[in-house]
Formats: structure tokens, C-alpha cells, sequence
């Protein structure tokens, strides 16, 4: 199974011990009904992401193994224990080798500027004239930046 299933399943069995906890502590219903929710989209996004990878693998799990084995076979892929590899060899969802971007200052001074600029749109223009030199430096640095 592919860490991005793994992932949403993780989020929703944690979705479910915190909406529980949050039901006992609190006994709201709104917050606990939306914490169900997110159990339930993530379960939705599993099942349907694990069919749609299953039918581009052309796979079904092998008949080798029988029983407790099959299962905890299951249980061992879907927590990342183990990943099963097909015969094809490729994931589906498994990214490329893909260039991995360098750190760039600039993300940091851009949320710095769009601060600036929301808090002057409150407080005035003392914060927004700041702001909007800011968020036109940070335009220049980020597009100049080299590689």
C-alpha cells in the first residue's frame, strides 16, 4: 500500500481516539460530529485511492498464503511494516526522482510581508506601507532567486 494510503488511514484512526476523547471531555456535539467527519472522508479516500491502485496494478493479493498469515500479511502493508512489491515493480503512486528544491529565505519574508499587509488593512497605514514594501521586495527576491 502507498504511503499517501497509509497516511489518510493513520489520520483516521487518530481522528477517531481524539473524537472520542473530545466527546467524553467535552459532550459537544458539533466538534465531535466533525472530527467523525474527517474519520469518515479519510476512510472514503482510502477505500476508493486502494481500489483504483489495485485495479492499476492488475494485482490481487496472492493466494499463497492462507489464513492468519493473509491477514497479518494485510495488517503488516497497511501500517508500513512491509511493502509488497508487484511483479511490474512500479507503484502507481511512488514518486520520481525528482530534483529536491534548494531552502529559500524568501516563503519566510513572504508571510512576514502578507502579515504586515493584513494587520495594516486593520491598524492602518503605518503597517501597510511596511507591508506593501516588503511583500514588492520579496516579489523581486523570490523571481531572482537563483537555483
Amino acid at each position: 500500500m502507498a504511503e499517501e494510503l497509509r497516511f489518510f488511514l493513520r489520520t483516521g484512526a487518530y481522528s477517531i481516539v481524539v473524537g472520542g476523547v473530545y466527546w467524553f471531555v467535552s459532550y459537544e456535539v458539533a466538534g465531535s460530529l466533525l472530527l467523525l467527519f474527517v474519520v469518515f472522508s479519510s476512510l472514503v479516500f482510502v477505500g476508493v485511492a486502494a481500489a483504483f491502485v489495485r485495479q492499476a496494478r492488475n494485482e490481487i493479493v496472492p493466494d499463497d498464503t492462507a489464513g492468519l498469515g493473509r491477514v497479518l500479511g494485510a495488517v503488516n502493508r497497511v501500517f508500513g511494516f512491509e511493502e509488497h512489491r508487484s511483479a511490474a515493480g512500479t507503484d502507481p503512486l511512488a514518486a520520481g526522482l525528482e530534483p529536491i528544491p534548494t531552502g529559500s529565505l524568501w516563503p519566510l519574508v513572504a508571510g512576514i510581508a502578507a502579515l504586515l499587509l493584513l494587520l495594516g488593512l486593520v491598524y492602518g497605514p503605518w503597517l501597510l506601507l511596511p507591508g506593501i514594501v516588503l511583500a514588492a521586495g520579496t516579489v523581486w527576491g523570490w523571481v531572482t532567486q537563483s537555483g
